[in-house]
């Protein structure tokens, strides 16, 4: 006999707030399955007819539900309490209206399938059992992050998140039955799971693990270097050098035979200018007061003059961005005030040798002003960055010296507007700072198109206006330029900015052995079946036991799962309240089938729930863990298949209570479920280890002389030793519940405490030899 499945009906169904109950016709949802998998997420669909006097479900526009409107299923069994479906509590994903038979289709799932729907999974990053890199940081990262320790995480019939082990079962033992489905009684259908699969002899497991442990975060860190250049730069005036006129290849220096008489000291133009100010006399010009005197049969000739120069280049990141992502980038230039206008500095010298020079003196001793080293600018770039991390606003400003954008207008000597202008030396005294230009870049999204937008502000300067006037040179009250660059690639994206923080951990792979399948003397002439396993994330923790930890965890989960699956049922039930009652993935129960007294611990894995308006059920891949030593209790009256009491009267009109006359007959109140009593083992089959051991060994030789007594030089020649060693059992591990054997003479050994039965995982020190 088996459970009827109309013993359970609706009560409530609720669609964003509103009742839904008399419309609905079918709910139907998957649960995926915990094989390599963490995120149990849940989706399926429900539909919804039109009946007169409840709420409309006719939908052409799709726009009743919207996406993420929650929906609720409450039932009850027969009389008893009103309860939430195991998956319950879901959302509308979509609608689609069926014009022919009236009925209004809803998609529905769990937070879990919205989060993959809508990559906002904030939610699991925060309860994570692995640190993840940062390449990884994605739903399906946080899943195989779950998956990587044998955990899972899903969405409870409240809407929160719950999270746990798939497999909480020890060594040669199970976790408590929640409920049991016994074949011609309770269960609706069963089938082999996985069919003729073979099962692997052994897994090869690899993982990754930190090489130097993992990386520091690195956001706040402030980096700066500098860069020295020497150099010589030509000076940009026309230099005069007087020369012998009887100079030749063999005679470069000339010699004294043209030589004539002496020249007197005649400046060019003495202290005197009609253009307004003149030059001070340089030191050394005129070489006192009568001037310097020079020998003629020289001529002038050009010469360029180079001289020493020094420039500095400082940059200083700031990285305080998410990911230790560039924030600020200074970047500075300190050299020779020269290089900030080199044509003030030619002006100025050209202005002083045509005041002071002479024919003996043809540069006037004029200085070589601007040799001193000044800040000639700087740059700075700040970057910002959204909420995914993405570089989304850049601003880099540059900044000169007034002197850079000086003139000549602004320093030479002249008549401006009917004004006499004397030369200005103050020009190229001006080295405080003005922003020459400012660009402001965007990045945004419309759509699928990525657009850049710039903003370009630049001095008035860059179109010569020099420095004075009364206008403003600050580059936000000069020119404005807008850029506009749309592009469904990422060419948009100019540069990517800086990062210290390592988007992947540096890892080394390790391997290891979980071996299955060698109850029966190991693998045939054509030698093991061996598959390979990778654990789906880095085990990023920074320290070995925890990667200890983690590996064994994976191998338990990966290695029950195999088996499991090999050996596994599918079960379809009829929802019953032990099901029902706090229910999550992985819950265990027990399979019994009478017929062949075959007793199995199971743990449900991928399950579709079915609802009617008058009835619930289920079908779940049965996970097997072992079998077990218990015994089923079958009570005789089983919820919903009692046996009437035909002792009670009716009278065919009135119902009534059983035994009272004008009633009608009706079965009795129903029993407590099937049970498993006296469980002590489960046994997963005989446990299998690889053990690597290491030996080492070492050799002395000792080489005599002649003598046979004093120890002499040893000489190159093969050496030849023998080394016997055996290995033997000192020990066996059992489990709890098994049972040891006795002494020859049938007692107990010392060592066994007086117990044969083993209470928990022993490891029996012992002489199996003796």
């Amino acid at each position: 006999m088996s459970y009827i499945a109309n013993a359970t009906r609706v009560v409530n169904l609720t669609i964003a707030g509103e009742d839904y109950t008399e419309s609905l016709v079918s709910w139907t949802v998957s649960d995926e399955s915990a094989n390599k998998n963490g995120c149990i997420s849940t989706s399926g669909s429900l539909v919804l007819t039109k009946i007169p006097g409840s709420n409309d479900v006719e939908d052409y526009f799709r726009n009743y539900f919207r996406r993420g409107d929650v929906v609720t299923l409450d039932l009850r069994i027969g009389n008893g309490p009103v309860f939430r479906h195991p998956r319950g509590y879901l959302y509308v994903v979509t609608t689609s209206y069926n014009t022919e038979s009236e009925t209004l289709g809803v998609e529905i799932a769990c937070k879990l399938s919205m989060m993959s729907l809508t990559e906002n999974y904030s939610e699991l990053t925060a309860i994570l059992p692995v640190p993840l890199d940062v390449v990884q940081d994605s739903y399906q990262g946080c899943c195989a992050a779950f998956a990587s320790v044998g955990q899972y995480v899903f969405q409870n019939n409240q809407g929160g998140l719950g999270t746990g082990n798939v497999f909480n079962d020890a060594i040669g033992g199970a976790e408590e039955g929640r409920w049991v489905s016994i074949l011609g009684v309770t269960a609706l259908s069963v089938a082999p799971l996985q069919g003729q699969a073979a099962i692997p002899d052994e897994i090869e497991l690899s993982y990754e693990v930190p090489t130097s442990g993992l990386p520091v975060d690195e956001r706040g860190r402030v980096e700066e270097t500098e860069t020295s250049s020497y150099y010589f730069t030509n000076y940009p005036i026309v230099n005069y050098e007087r020369q012998n006129t009887d100079v030749t290849p063999e005679n470069p220096e000339g010699t004294l035979d043209n030589v004539g008489s002496v020249l007197p000291y005649d400046p060019t133009t003495g202290a005197g200018s009609t253009c307004g100010n003149s030059p001070e006399r340089p030191e050394g010009n005129g070489n006192g007061e009568n001037g310097t005197s020079c020998n003629d049969g020289f001529v002038l000739v050009q010469s360029p003059l180079y001289v020493p120069a020094t420039r500095i280049q400082k940059q200083k990141s700031v990285y305080d961005g998410p990911g230790a992502q560039v924030s600020m980038v200074r970047n500075e230039i300190r050299g020779p005030r020269l290089e900030a206008n080199p044509g003030f500095f030619a002006d100025s010298y050209s202005y002083c040798r045509q005041t002071w020079g002479s024919a003996c003196e043809p540069n006037g001793s004029c200085p070589q002003d601007g040799l001193d080293n000044i800040l000639l600018g700087y740059s700075e770039t700040t970057n910002t960055y959204g909420a995914a991390n993405e570089l989304v606003k850049q601003v880099v400003e540059e900044y000169a010296t007034r002197l850079s954008g000086a003139q000549p207008s602004d320093w030479r000597a002249g008549n401006t507007g009917g004004q006499i202008q004397e030369f200005d030396p103050s020009v190229g005294e001006d080295i405080s700072m003005y922003r020459q230009s400012r660009a402001v870049t965007t990045y945004t999204v419309e759509g699928s198109v990525n657009v850049q937008t710039t903003e370009l502000y630049t001095s008035m300067t860059s179109r010569g206006t020099g420095i004075k006037g009364g206008h403003s040179i600050d580059a936000l009250d000069g020119i404005k330029t807008s850029t506009v660059r749309r592009s469904t690639s990422k060419a948009t994206l100019d540069i990517q900015p800086d990062m210290l923080n390592s988007p992947t951990t540096a890892t080394e792979t390790r391997t290891t052995n979980i071996v299955l399948n060698r109850e029966n003397g190991g693998s045939s002439l054509y030698g093991d079946y061996v598959i390979k396993e990778a654990v789906p994330v880095p085990l990023l923790f920074d320290n070995e036991a925890e990667i200890d930890s983690a590996v064994q965890a994976y191998s338990n989960y990966l290695g029950r799962f195999v088996k499991g699956d090999s050996f596994g049922l599918q079960i379809g039930e009829a929802l019953r309240s032990e099901i029902a009652e706090n229910w999550h993935p992985g819950q265990s129960f027990r399979y019994y089938d009478p017929g062949e007294s075959q007793l199995i611990a199971m743990r449900m894995d991928a399950t579709a729930w079915g609802v009617s308006s008058d009835r619930s059920a289920l079908v779940t891949q049965g996970i097997w863990i072992g079998f077990s030593n218990g015994s089923v209790t079958i009570p005789s009256n089983v919820q919903g298949n009692s046996s009437p009491d035909m002792g009670a009267i009716s009278d065919g009109v009135h119902p009534g209570q059983p035994g009272i006359p004008g009633g009608e007959p009706s079965p009795p109140p129903p029993e407590v479920p099937p049970s498993v009593e006296d469980e002590t083992i489960v046994d997963s089959g005989p446990l299998s280890f690889d053990v690597t051991v290491d030996f080492s060994s070492s050799f002395v030789a000792e080489t005599l002389s002649e003598d046979g007594i004093q120890a002499g030089m040893p000489e190159t020649g093969p050496v030849r030793a023998n080394w016997t060693s055996t290995a033997y059992i000192s020990g066996a591990i059992v489990a709890p519940g098994g049972l040891l054997s006795p002494d020859p003479d049938g007692g107990i050994p010392f060592d066994y405490n007086g117990n044969l039965i083993v209470v928990d995982a022993t490891v029996i020190a012992a002489d199996l030899f003796a």
